[in-house]
């Protein structure tokens, strides 16, 4: 990677306050990124940034970023739900197909492989399946099942991208696989009560109260039928 982009994540964010969203108007994902490449690598840099607002401008962002031999990872930092991600400038929700669509754009001779999908209730085994089942160069999709408090999914987020870099960063380089087994294996360890689902933290699902926002991270089995699993919830032997 070049000194520009040595974490190899690429954010794309859409705004989170409106008219019903609690949220201050400044509420953004660069200052948790800012922090972790301050502290891995001494400046704020090390990863590339674009707001978006429209499909287009998503699909636009997200086709460039692929393309781009830097990157390996795309986290997408929205307001979502069991329908899509919602941008702030369109009232439809970009719902799986489309996102799809958007990721395969770049063809075999992109470098993306995980997809980080920081929004609420859209990171579902159905959509990971979908996205990994269509698409051979994808390796891994990260999401959240429940709605997830802004603070509390943050907090997460940190945790997994910080384990990411510290262990990306070793000298025998993992392959994607490895080190997204990794980091499952030290969330599952230490962050357990905010990566279940409300049932696995003995909540009703339906309790929008109830602490867990069902995180997960998704990946092709090993061997020859290629199932869709969740590495925090199964353990793959070795």
């Amino acid at each position: 990677m070049t000194e520009t982009t040595r974490t190899g994540i690429a954010v794309i964010e859409s705004k989170w306050h409106g008219n019903d969203i609690a949220l201050r108007e400044d509420a953004s994902v660069p200052p948790m990124l800012d922090m972790l490449c301050d502290l891995h690598f001494g400046n704020t840099h090390e990863y590339v940034y674009e707001m978006v607002a429209t499909p287009a401008a998503l699909a636009d962002a997200i086709k460039r970023m692929a393309w781009d031999k830097e990157i390996s990872t795309i986290y997408i930092a929205a307001h979502g739900d069991v329908d899509g991600l919602h941008l702030h400038g369109w009232d439809d929700p970009v719902n799986r197909k489309q996102l799809s669509k958007m990721l395969i754009e770049g063809g075999t001779r992109r470098t993306l492989r995980g997809v980080y999908l920081g929004a609420c209730e859209f990171g579902t085994e159905d959509l990971a399946k979908y996205l990994l089942e269509r698409d051979k160069n994808l390796q891994w999709v990260a999401g959240y099942k429940h709605a997830s408090d802004f603070v509390d999914g943050t907090a997460l987020d940190v945790m997994f991208f910080n384990t990411w870099l510290n262990f990306a960063g070793r000298r025998r380089k993992l392959s994607t696989r490895e080190l997204i087994a990794i980091v499952a294996d030290r969330l599952r360890h230490d962050c357990r009560g905010l990566i279940n689902t409300r049932e696995e933290n003995d909540y009703e699902g339906d309790n929008e109260e109830a602490p867990g926002m069902g995180f997960s991270i998704y990946v092709r089995a090993r061997g020859p039928k290629s199932r869709i699993i969740d590495l925090l919830r199964e353990v793959e032997a070795e």
